[in-house]
């Protein structure tokens, strides 16, 4: 196999193929230098060519043909004619390491990969270790850090999860407009997610107009702190999970016909029908099986028609639409002030 046509397959500007040391159907390694003759001198500047010595180099490189491959890099050590000092010479398409050196081209495909894939899948692949794969993507994350400040977001989604259940609850933030993630920070406080907007710069929040997050406190102070001009909505997942919370309450309230351990202590008619009191109105499995239920049961209506008012809020076509089923929520309400709609009505109108 000649150094030429192997130069040609590798694709990397400014490095030729000294020779093919291993060349195995699952394997192959490839002795390679750099094509310069004279480079500069890191110290002063000027040009030199006189080498001190060579020194061997293992870079991993993407797979050629299914095969992984290889590279053992020939780098020279140059010492200057004008300042007489010594330094390694760098190529453009070698990233190095501590101990662990890629090329750019494999440390992309890293990258790519460690989004769709865990870091232990990975090292499995390429063969690479743990902890240069983390290393890889800490430096990958801040340099997206850097990028994500330059660009616009207009529209801010807050939420919290947990990476363990109950345990470990970060902050995520993601761009409403396109989808993306642009950060997850630990805890869920007003001090994590200050922290992550007081990193993005002022210029950056100034461009926020809109900011989605629950009903979180610590969420809230921290928008107010430092996005007071953006118009702060609530996520309309929580207040239904809210308010049917409340329909929940007043179902159990007036189901109970008997003390707590006597049978039967509820109501079975109101009980079989609770999922059908969560449902909206428009589902098809609400029948007239639940009007019945409602039918004697004045409070247990009022609640029901109150959350279908809201789901109306959320399904409206039009702003129009929307006000009409807000004031069919808060006439509801007047009618029928129930105790536990009192506080989740107060938090929705603050």
């Amino acid at each position: 196999m000649s150094p030429d046509a192997m130069t040609i397959r590798l694709h990397l500007r400014r490095m030729r193929v000294v020779r093919v040391v291993v060349d195995l159907i699952e394997r192959l390694v490839l002795e390679v230098a750099d094509t310069r003759r004279v480079v500069r001198c890191g110290y002063c500047g000027f040009r030199t060519g006189r080498v001190h010595d060579r020194r061997r180099v293992k870079v991993h490189d993407l797979a050629c043909q299914g095969r992984a491959t290889l590279l053992e890099w020939i780098r020279r050590r140059f010492e200057c004619d004008t300042c007489g000092e010594r330094f390694l010479e760098d190529h453009p398409e070698i990233v190095l390491g501590r101990r662990t050196h890629v090329t750019r081209r494999l440390a992309r495909q890293l990258v790519r990969d460690i989004q769709a894939m865990s870091i232990r899948e990975v090292s499995r692949r390429y063969g690479l270790p743990w902890h240069y794969l983390m290393a890889t993507t800490l430096g990958w994350s801040e340099l997206v850090a850097v990028k994500r400040r330059r660009r616009r977001c207009r529209v801010l989604l807050v939420d919290e999860t947990s990476l363990r259940r109950g345990h470990r609850y970060v902050t995520v933030l993601i761009n409403g407009d396109t989808g993306e993630t642009l950060g997850i920070v630990k805890h869920r406080n007003a001090a994590a997610l200050s922290g992550f907007l007081v990193a993005q710069g002022h210029r950056w929040m100034r461009g926020v107009r809109v900011v989605v997050s629950d009903g979180s406190t610590s969420y809230r102070s921290a928008i107010q702190q430092h996005l007071g001009h953006a118009t702060h909505v609530l996520d309309r997942f929580h207040v239904a999970r809210w308010f049917a919370t409340g329909m929940i309450e007043v179902r159990r309230r007036i189901q109970r016909i008997g003390d707590k351990g006597t049978r039967p202590a509820f109501e079975p008619e109101i009980f079989r029908s609770r999922y059908l009191q969560l449902a909206r109105y428009d589902h098809p499995d609400t029948d007239a099986r639940l009007g019945e239920v409602l039918a004697h049961r004045p409070e247990l209506e009022a609640a029901w028609r109150m959350l279908q008012h809201l789901y109306g809020i959320h399904v409206a076509a039009t702003d129009d639409q929307a006000n009409q089923a807000l004031g069919a929520f808060i006439n509801t309400y007047r009618d029928h002030p129930l105790l536990e709609f009192e506080k989740l009505t107060e938090t929705l109108l603050e």
